[in-house]
């Protein structure tokens, strides 16, 4: 038994915002951790610069629990405030993020100096005046470099976010069925014998490019595809007759899910061209699709007959190759890692299994 598993490695990348706003979700669980371990970090920074060495660790707490409150006030405000601050540019948005975090700081930096006793804090106005510049200055160092790399984080996702939808279009372009000659053949032969057949044909045909050529940005249901592909194995049928079988094997329920456009086509193509047709007696392709995961991944899956699988291999794998790596180039585009294609062949069958995420969009991360 032969199997090979492609899958996606996973990268770690923000979203591109779909608000168009550079800051992050902020009301993200990860990003709301990440935000605490940074605050912690810059805790110990600080108490390891401000201390004497034998007063460090006993400071610590105290400065911790300062810019503690200072990171999480700001975090909440800017998660509550991301709605309003979208309507508004990048620049304008960065400048209101910049003033709140840092008179954040100084509401917190007033509190703190009159109401936790820190051991050694001079009391006196001038002492009070240098605490809360020393802490504003601190703050809008900080504030700064924290918005300019989420303005780069924002302008790099963008930028990835484009560069996947050219990748993307590119591979789709390249989806053109292989078949359009044998096709127009056929066509072309049966206006004469049976021009009602023909105008199905043609009807079948135009479907099939005419999905190849939609936005890219645009995933179509599952019930779409499968009627493409239908189309696509009724003119098949013409040429290959009673020596091309389907066993279609569809869960209720799956139906409805959102895949991209051209996803099992390609699989069938290769099915018929590769198994059926090497075939002089034929054979029965098996079509499925299944929830996986407590319904949280679809998988779809093209068994076919293969004839001498030493003999057919080289070029059975040749053939398969440009639509699969296509596929997986595809996939790897939109889904991030999220997904997978496996092939194996076994008992002169050959089966690829694709398992995709559930309800993700084209072009997301």
């Amino acid at each position: 038994m032969k199997r090979i598993k492609i899958k996606a490695s996973a990268q770690f990348s923000a979203p591109a915002p779909l608000d168009g706003l550079f800051l992050p979700d902020l009301c993200n669980i990860r990003i709301l951790l990440l935000v605490i371990v940074i605050a912690e970090m810059l805790a110990f920074i600080l108490t390891l610069a401000g201390a004497s060495s034998g007063q460090r660790w006993q400071d610590l707490g105290l400065i911790s629990l300062f810019v503690q409150w200072v990171a999480l006030f700001s975090v909440l405000s800017l998660c509550l405030m991301r709605p309003w601050l979208a309507n508004f540019n990048n620049t304008l948005a960065g400048v209101i993020s910049f003033i709140l975090i840092n008179v954040i700081t100084l509401v917190l930096s007033e509190i703190a100096f009159s109401y936790i006793a820190y051991p050694g804090l001079d009391q006196s106005t001038a002492g009070h005046i240098d605490f809360l510049l020393r802490n504003l200055g601190i703050s809008i160092i900080v504030s700064l470099l924290t918005l300019r790399y989420f303005f780069l984080q924002y302008q790099s996702s963008k930028s990835m976010l484009a560069e996947n939808t050219s990748r993307i279009e590119a591979l789709q372009s390249r989806i053109r069925p292989h078949f359009l000659f044998n096709s127009m053949n056929v066509i072309a032969s049966l206006t004469r014998s049976n021009p009602k057949l023909a105008e199905q044909a043609i009807v079948n045909l135009s479907q099939i490019f005419r999905a190849s050529l939609s936005d890219i940005k645009k995933q179509i249901s599952l019930h779409e595809e499968i009627s493409i592909c239908k189309s696509y194995l009724q003119i098949e049928t013409l040429r290959l007759g009673e020596r091309l079988q389907v066993d279609w094997q569809i869960e209720s329920g799956v139906e409805g899910d959102m895949i991209p456009a051209l996803l099992l086509q390609p699989l069938i193509e290769n099915a018929v061209i590769h198994g059926i047709e090497p075939l002089t007696e034929g054979g029965v392709i098996l079509i499925s699709a299944q929830h996986k995961m407590d319904k949280q991944t679809l998988e779809l899956e093209v068994i076919n007959p293969c004839d001498n699988l030493k003999d057919e291999n080289k070029s059975t794998e040749k053939g398969n190759k440009i639509a699969l790596n296509n596929i997986k180039q595809r996939l790897d585009a939109i889904y991030k890692g999220e997904s997978s294609i496996v092939i194996s062949q076994k008992n002169n069958q050959h089966t690829v299994t694709i398992n995709i995420p559930i309800n993700l969009l084209v072009g997301a991360g």
